[in-house]
């Protein structure tokens, strides 16, 4: 006996409940109308939201009478493929997040919204049939109107079926006007269509200008064994040092998969590496190119969501969520930087793009690259456990040697805004000999701290756990951490003194201070503030790079992937914070910092330079680095990691909960803790806590969190499921929130 037609429709949206939901067609449709993948708009409680049909079904838990029915169909075809939906499935199981919310994630926010799928559209026009036989003499009391039907009559019997742009007849002298008279004749036919306008900032048209490099042996036999598996899935960790040339072993690659009418997806973790990548690119290659990147409007990304989508675009550029984007025929992902944190989301669906992009490809069977010159000790143990393949670059690219590395004992010494003597020096050498110098300073603002000179009042955040720091332009104390502003007090608020002293140094106050040493050459500010316009990083990076010479002054922003020919001098004024930071990733990340700042120094033949001011010389991390580089302290690291029985050699969870009340979060995960510990510890899972963040109090909420750890990734995760359910199930405190958080990057 063969089934029935199915009746209703199964829908998911962006929902914390786990669960899709059953609808009925719209009245004068069968629920098969409505095609998997495809939007539909869904009544749900008091609101109508977009979601996704997953399925179709005969039967419901819920009565026919008692469901609702959808509003509105939004898509004719699927616009989210198979892989998409495979891939949004995977993410919900693995790391414990509801599948329609996971799901709606991988859209453009313009999609998300109910927003047509055409980012772009423009008026075409066409002859109708009644037009085409229409006497030539028939308007001629309507000379413009006969031109332009001429017009279009002429470019019907060229090509059938040709559509004219609305640009197209203003090019050939034509006006709307005429065309619309037309129209209410029945002489012509006008339709909205997609397209692309040419000042699109996230499509991009290559040149193919620049012609490749001479590559050394090491760079042939890395590309090499990436052409070897362009066929196949495979990971490829390509660790070469700062300046050693791995963007061109990329771009060689690249090629090789645009010759086989293949797209290429290449992530980059911050936005402010893509204006110098993306002209590497374009100056390259002659295809269609996507930008993804937070700095373009939602219309912008869904116009290289679509190109990407529709095989337009051959190359796909873009941050974190880029790895979403659907592509046509996929060929490989390189993953730029992969050790980098920004790679890993802190909120809401807390994924890793690394990891992802290694899922997509292993579907799509093709390649992943990996490149780092400071690879994660993840990435470097999945090498040694032989389930990457690995090449490596150890010299630097042409005639380009690693600086030297000195470490400025600053203790006793006399600083000038944060800087020694010897760095003052340095700078004014290098800017005498021509050449750039970079002051690494890892905050923002212009003094982390307001303090009271008299009784030691400090200006603190209202929010948060946290210390406001001290911005002059504008004028402001604002919290980093919640972004809370206030006014800068003209005295203490506790003695009311007026000796306020300005604490530490942010890049604001560093570059003032050096635009007051060297008043004769220009200071470059690089960080958050001064790049928050669309063009901004660009420019100041092409000012940069006329190589004139100029002191630069930058957070993590100018520390990664940046190469400034006429870069000769790095001083990095305070890394001593990193040096004991509680993380167990703290010294992993504290060397890849050092390398990676102190990698932009002498780039293109000169003798680079690095200086570290410190008050710690003799820390273990800072000597072993300094001697042996990043390669050297890795197994160091690793036997630690192994010791304590931490990532990559165990798997870890955290359950984070805040509430406004201080005790809330806290209790919670004491109940968690208490009901689940005995069953934990016989799977052998641990659980570590429950214990307040080391920022206990942020944006008003207070904050907790309980760690799951186990040596099987298997475990760990039927132990998670375990805790949500009694979490879906367990009676919540008021304003209470929790989240899960897997393979956290961030522990503290």
């Amino acid at each position: 006996m063969s089934a029935g037609p199915s009746k209703f429709v199964q829908v998911v949206i962006a929902s914390p409940v786990r669960q899709h939901f059953d609808y009925l067609p719209a009245e004068g449709l069968n629920a098969m109308d409505y095609r998997v993948g495809t939007r539909v708009e869904v009544p749900f409680g008091r609101r109508n939201m977009i979601g996704i049909v997953i399925g179709h079904s005969q039967d419901s838990s819920i009565p026919a009478d008692k469901l609702k029915a959808i509003r509105q169909q939004l898509d004719t075809v699927a616009i989210v493929n198979e892989d998409l939906l495979a891939l949004a499935e995977w993410m919900s199981s693995y790391y414990h997040h509801p599948f329609g919310d996971t799901l709606l994630s991988l859209l453009p926010n313009q999609l998300r919204k109910g927003g047509s799928i055409n980012a772009y559209t423009q008026c075409c026009w066409k002859i109708s049939h009644h037009g085409l036989g229409l006497p030539d003499n028939a308007l001629s009391r309507a000379p413009k109107q006969a031109a332009l039907l001429s017009f279009l009559r002429t470019a019907e019997l060229a090509t059938a079926n040709t559509l004219t742009t609305e640009t197209a007849l203003k090019h050939a002298g034509h006006s709307r006007a005429s065309a619309l008279e037309l129209a209410k004749k029945d002489l012509v036919t006008a339709s909205e269509q997609a397209y692309y306008p040419s000042d699109c900032q996230s499509l991009l048209t290559g040149q193919a200008q620049d012609q490749p490099p001479t590559l050394n042996n090491e760079q042939i036999a890395a590309g090499t064994l990436i052409s070897d598996r362009l066929d196949s899935f495979d990971t490829v960790l390509l660790e070469g040092i700062t300046g050693s040339g791995k963007t061109e072993v990329y771009l060689r690659a690249i090629e090789k998969v645009l010759a086989n009418d293949q797209q290429v997806l290449v992530l980059v973790p911050e936005i402010g590496l893509t204006p110098q990548t993306i002209n590497r690119f374009v100056n390259r290659f002659d295809v269609p190119i996507a930008i993804f990147h937070s700095g373009l409007t939602d219309r912008e990304r869904l116009a290289a969501w679509t190109a990407a989508k529709d095989g337009v675009a051959g190359i796909i550029i873009g941050t974190r969520s880029a790895v979403f984007t659907p592509m046509a025929n996929a060929g490989l992902i390189i993953i730029d930087e992969e050790h980098d944190g920004s790679y890993k989301q802190q909120d809401s669906l807390r994924y890793s793009a690394r990891d992802i992009a290694i899922i997509r490809a292993r579907t799509k069977n093709i390649p992943v690259v990996l490149g780092s010159a400071t690879p994660s000790l993840e990435t470097l143990f999945n090498v040694q456990t032989k389930k990457y393949l690995h090449a490596t670059l150890k010299e630097r690219a042409g005639s380009a040697s690693p600086p030297s590395i000195e470490i400025l004992d600053i203790r006793c010494k006399e600083l000038h805004e944060g800087l020694s003597d010897n760095a003052i020096a340095a700078i004014s050498e290098t800017l005498s000999n021509g050449q750039q110098a970079m002051v690494f300073v890892n905050r923002r603002g212009f003094a982390p701290l307001l303090m009271c000179h008299d009784c030691g009042w400090h200006a603190q955040c209202d929010h948060c756990d946290a210390r406001l720091t001290l911005h002059n332009r504008p004028r402001e104390l604002r919290c980093h951490h919640c972004d809370h502003r206030t006014h800068v007090p003209s005295s203490c608020v506790r003695c009311q003194s007026t000796r306020l002293l300005n604490v530490g140094q942010g890049t604001q106050r560093s570059a003032d201070a050096l635009s007051a040493l060297f008043p004769q050459f220009p200071v470059i500010r690089i960080d958050r503030d001064t790049t928050q316009g669309k063009q901004a990083m660009g420019e100041q990076v092409d000012l940069i790079n006329r190589g004139e010479p100029a002191i630069l002054v930058g957070t993590q922003m100018l520390a990664k992937g940046h190469h400034f020919p006429a870069l000769n001098l790095v001083i990095v004024l305070d890394i001593d914070q990193g040096l004991y930071n509680p993380d167990f990733r703290g010294p992993e990340k504290t060397v890849q910092l050092l390398t990676q700042v102190a990698g932009r120094a002498g780039r293109t033949g000169h003798a680079g330079k690095v200086l570290i001011q410190t008050h710690l010389p003799e820390h273990p991390l800072l000597q072993i680095w300094q001697t042996e580089s990043y390669q050297g302290i890795v197994e160091a690291m690793l036997n630690e990691r192994s010791l304590r029985s931490l990532p990559p050699y165990a798997h870890i969870a955290l359950i984070r909960a805040d509430s406004h009340k201080p005790e809330h979060a806290m209790q919670f995960l004491n109940s968690l803790a208490m009901q689940q510990t005995n069953r934990v510890n016989q799977n052998g899972c641990q659980l570590i806590g429950p214990l307040a963040a080391v920022m206990e109090k942020r944006a008003g909420r207070h904050r907790a969190q309980l760690m799951i750890k186990s040596e099987h990734r298997k475990s760990l995760h039927g132990e998670v499921k375990q805790l949500i359910h009694w979490l879906d199930q367990s009676k919540k405190p008021s304003g209470l929130r929790w989240s899960i958080d897997i393979d956290p990057q961030d522990v503290i």
